[in-house]
């Protein structure tokens, strides 16, 4: 049988379309009268600058230039004193959600005012819109085979194994401290048609554990969430994994 995945229409198309009936502005490339997408800086730009500095200026409209750069930069993940993506993520996710104060004269002298990224009380008054591929996410379509059989170079035993999918994914969350060989182990069927183990594991030598994971990784498919972005202040660049778990999006909701 042959896996046939069109990703476009059978996924990212019906999602485009639900949240058109919504009221999104939709960006899609794919379609005819597609005409460019929002303005960025460069494909590492993350926020949509110009898009959010106009929304804040309608929903604040007595904030000023100087401050209009500092709600801007207080969301923009190179400005963060973050320790991770997810630690950036649930900072950004809080000063969406529960608005921020900066000191402005307003007529009544300088005092702290609320700076809202979200009206809550008139929702025309944001901005609703979706795209999809900013830029091409490189990714390796799962092939015929779920299973796959690697001789082990030092001991000679045979090992078979397969795709850490999103069963073993979820399987691999759940456990108290998941790590390297945590996921090797969940991945694998057998080893020498015996069911494998932590001790078995363990007892592999290092040169046939390396060489296990970089067949692994050799055969593996999916999305590469790897992502590039650049530091505002010294420009150095940085390269990491995008989280994509319903926990990053979602911090502190449980679904």
């Amino acid at each position: 049988m042959t896996w046939n995945w069109d990703e476009y229409n059978q996924s990212e198309k019906p999602a485009l379309d639900l949240f058109d009936t919504l009221g999104y502005k939709v960006y899609d490339q794919l379609k005819k009268d597609f005409t460019e997408l929002p303005a960025r800086e460069s494909e590492h730009q993350v926020i949509l600058i110009e898009e959010l500095k106009s929304a804040l200026k309608r929903i604040n409209p007595w904030i000023n230039e100087n401050n209009l750069n500092k709600a801007v930069n207080k969301i923009r993940p190179a400005r963060l004193k973050a320790n991770s993506l997810m630690s950036a993520n649930e900072m950004i996710y809080d000063k969406l959600i529960n608005h921020i104060s900066l000191q402005q004269d307003v007529g009544y002298g300088k005092k702290n005012q609320t700076v809202k990224y979200i009206d809550y009380d008139n929702l025309d008054n944001n901005s609703f819109f979706v795209t999809v591929n900013l830029e091409d996410l490189k990714f390796t379509p799962y092939g015929e085979e779920r299973e796959f059989v690697f001789k082990l170079p030092g001991s000679k035993k045979t090992v078979r194994f397969g795709y850490l999918d999103g069963h073993k994914e979820k399987r691999l969350a759940s456990l108290r401290e998941p790590n390297i060989s945590s996921a090797m182990l969940i991945r694998i069927l057998d080893i020498d048609g015996k069911a494998p183990s932590k001790k078995s594991l363990s007892e592999m030598s290092m040169r046939d554990r390396n060489a296990l994971r970089q067949e692994m990784s050799r055969v593996d498919a999916g999305i590469d969430t790897s992502v590039e972005t650049e530091c505002d202040g010294c420009g150095t660049k940085i390269r990491t994994r995008l989280e994509a778990e319903p926990s990053f999006l979602f911090p502190g909701v449980r679904l």
